[in-house]
This record gives structure tokens, C-alpha cells and sequence, in this order.
């Protein structure tokens, strides 16, 4: 089974963004590179696309934050109406051990959070717009009772639990993590029930999907019928704000290239490969199919980003 890697965010303060990461939930450096020339192309730009990529890892081996800021082409804010129903990835979900660490950085950074703080089998949870992605942020409190049911491993640090996208066709849905991915399809309500829409500022909507399981992520899929999700502008880039994609990391090349051909059969679109040796990677850029591959052997894991580095300067631990 494919494993999710890394969740793309495209910043419109890199700085602001490794410090919020850092103080409220304790993310650590990773490191960073830049992107240009045909590289960049794998996003869909051309080759004067040039952008700052850096990478923030948790306690989880080989997943990682990949926080992107695009100088060219500039990068364009989420729409000012913009909403956690719209269409496309629009929240994700962290789990820390102190849960009142969070709110203290929230308050710091001067960020409100969206909703009440509730709790859910005795461990509180609570949301908050992330200042500078601009999309939905859900942190949850790590305890005893959290590990079962949502399968992120225990220990030190903050551990990723899921990812939403908001599509219009759920059918087709299941079938592209399902058939095309290899997910196991699990009830929604494993993760969160309706009243919870409240905590991200959407109380009342309605909504129906369900739960595509890699390992210990989820991939929350939902069709918002009511209020309903709007499809993103149609000139819509992959440099401009907001989540991009998320990202799955198999070790092996071969794995990558059998979901590509999987992939290319159905006749999604890919703008480029990055195909270099063992390194195998593509993004598939299709609405409500946002995600990219890459083959990350072991070798692979320090220069892109998966092994923590020297802690940056003024982090609390």
C-alpha cells in the first residue's frame, strides 16, 4: 500500500510559516532547496518558474511539511470569500501532545480560532485558519484514547492524521483512492461526524464522503451539498496560495511507475516527470485529483527533506 508522504502548502510568508509550525505544534527543520529551470515544470509552470521550497518534519518517519513560496510566477492569494467547503484540499488535521502549547502559540501569533474547542473521547480539539496558507487547520490533542481509532503512532512530537478534499463527484472519488491508489475506504464518522463542521466554522453543512486510509493518514474525501463547494477560479495556478496536493513516497520505482501507468490509463495528466536514476516524480493535476508521487529510497530521505537538521534559531525545543 502507497503511504502519504508529505501535504504541499503554498505560503505567502515562508519565515511566518516555519515559526508558527514550529511554535504551536513543535515541527522541526528539515531543510530547504529552490526550484527552478525544468524542474519547475513538474508543477505545470514554465522554465522561469522559480520558487523556495522547505521542508518540516514530526514524529513520523518519512512525512513531511513541504512549504513552497513562489516568486515567479507571483504568487496569488486564496479568494477573499474563500471558504473550507470550496473545492480542492482545504484542511488537515495534527495531533500534539500539548494541546495547550497550540493555543498559546495561537494567541501569540494573534490567531483566532474558528470555532469552540470540543472534545472527543476526552481529548480536546479545536481549529484555527492558518495565517499564512490561508486553509483550515484542526489541532488534536494526543492521548491514550487517540491511537486506536485514528492510527498515528505515540511518541514525542506532532504527528500528521489527516487530510480533506472537497470534491463535486464522490463516486469518481472513491474509485481514483480505491481502485487507482490502493486505499482502504473506511466510514467518515471514524474520524469526524457532522457536528464537528462547527469546529471550522461550517456549522449545519451538510456533507457526505468518506475515509481513504494510507497507513496511519487519512484522506478525508467530502461532497458538500449544502452549503455547496465552488470549484476553484478558472485560472486557477499551482504557485498560488492554499494546499496544493498531498504527496505519497513509495521506496521503490517501480511502485511509482505502476501507479503512473494506472494513472495515464484513465487519462489524467501529468505536466512533467522528473525521472533522474531511482528518482521517479510527478504531479497529477487534474481538479480533485491534486496529488503527487515520488520514489523516496533511503538514500533519497536527507536531501529531500525527511530527516531533521540543526533546530532553527529561537525555537522552544
Amino acid at each position: 500500500m502507497l503511504s502519504v508522504a508529505q501535504i504541499g502548502l503554498n505560503t505567502a510568508d515562508l519565515p511566518g510559516s516555519l515559526q508558527f509550525y514550529s511554535d504551536a505544534f513543535g515541527f522541526a527543520n528539515a531543510g530547504a532547496q529552490t526550484l527552478w529551470g525544468q524542474w519547475a515544470r513538474v508543477q505545470g509552470t514554465d522554465d522561469t518558474a522559480r520558487s523556495i521550497i522547505w521542508w518540516l518534519v514530526g514524529r513520523q518517519k518519512r512525512f513531511q511539511l513541504e512549504l513552497f513560496y513562489h516568486t515567479r510566477p507571483k504568487q496569488r492569494p486564496l479568494r477573499a470569500d474563500w471558504k473550507p467547503n470550496d473545492l480542492g484540499w482545504v484542511r488537515f488535521g495534527v495531533a500534539v501532545a500539548d494541546f495547550d502549547r497550540a493555543l498559546e502559540a495561537f494567541k501569540w501569533h494573534d490567531v483566532p480560532l474558528a470555532g469552540d474547542i470540543i472534545k472527543v473521547d476526552g481529548l480536546r480539539r479545536a481549529a484555527v485558519r492558518d495565517p499564512f496558507v490561508g486553509a483550515m487547520l484542526e489541532v488534536m490533542e494526543d492521548g491514550p484514547a487517540f491511537k486506536p481509532r485514528q492510527g498515528a503512532p505515540a511518541g514525542k512530537g506532532p504527528a500528521f492524521v489527516y487530510a480533506t478534499s472537497s470534491v463535486s463527484d464522490l463516486d469518481g472519488a472513491r474509485s481514483f483512492y480505491r481502485d487507482d491508489l490502493g486505499a482502504e475506504i473506511v466510514p467518515l464518522e471514524g474520524l469526524h461526524v457532522p457536528a464537528h463542521e462547527a469546529l471550522w466554522g461550517l456549522p449545519g453543512a451538510a456533507r457526505e464522503g468518506f475515509l481513504a486510509r494510507f497507513g496511519d493518514v487519512h484522506l478525508e474525501i467530502l461532497r458538500y451539498t449544502n452549503p455547496k463547494g465552488r470549484p476553484k477560479p478558472a485560472d486557477y495556478r499551482f504557485s498560488d496560495q492554499g494546499i496544493t496536493n498531498v504527496a505519497f513516497g513509495p521506496r521503490r520505482r517501480a511502485d511509482s511507475q505502476a501507479v503512473l501507468d494506472r494513472l495515464m490509463a484513465k487519462g489524467l495528466k501529468t505536466p512533467y516527470l522528473v525521472d533522474a536514476g531511482d528518482l521517479l516524480a510527478f504531479y497529477i493535476v487534474d481538479p480533485e485529483r491534486e496529488i503527487e508521487l515520488a520514489t523516496v529510497t533511503e538514500d533519497l530521505e536527507e536531501p529531500l527533506g525527511f530527516v531533521p537538521k540543526a533546530p532553527f534559531f529561537g525555537a522552544k525545543d
